[in-house]
């Protein structure tokens, strides 16, 4: 009966593992310092309002590439309102080494006006 309890606590404690490595990290607008393994994924969640038009775009990730878009996700919040803003989930995966930039603009596409928001992410890769 030990053995099977001991056994029980070790399946759990390898569950608990496996469930945490697997969450992505989030940053925010005001985390633009980002530090990342090879191979890890991380999101990088931006207030949004689709709903007037405006939306975030990826202007610029640095040439050596060691950073790639995955997807991008718009999460409301629950029980939101027509109209109601919400947030753009981009999900990111670091691949190679080095450093990058990954620059985010807020606009709406068909404007030819200047972003009415832009941030910088500063992205090493280790």
């Amino acid at each position: 009966m030990k053995s099977l309890k001991r056994y029980s606590i070790f399946l759990l404690f390898i569950g608990f593992i496996s469930i945490s490595s697997a969450q992505e990290k989030t940053y925010l607008a005001t985390d633009t310092e980002i530090s990342a393994s090879v191979g890890e994924n991380f999101t990088i969640s931006l207030e949004s309002n689709q709903s007037t038009g405006y939306s975030w775009s990826v202007g610029m990730i640095s040439d050596n590439a060691q950073v790639v878009v995955a997807g991008m996700d718009y999460d409301l919040p629950e029980g939101a309102k027509t109209g109601q803003g919400g947030a753009e989930v981009w999900h990111m995966k670091a691949v190679s080494t080095g450093t990058a930039k990954v620059i985010f603009y807020y606009s709406r596409s068909w404007e030819k006006t200047a972003p009415v928001n832009t941030i910088t992410y500063n992205v090493t890769v280790k």
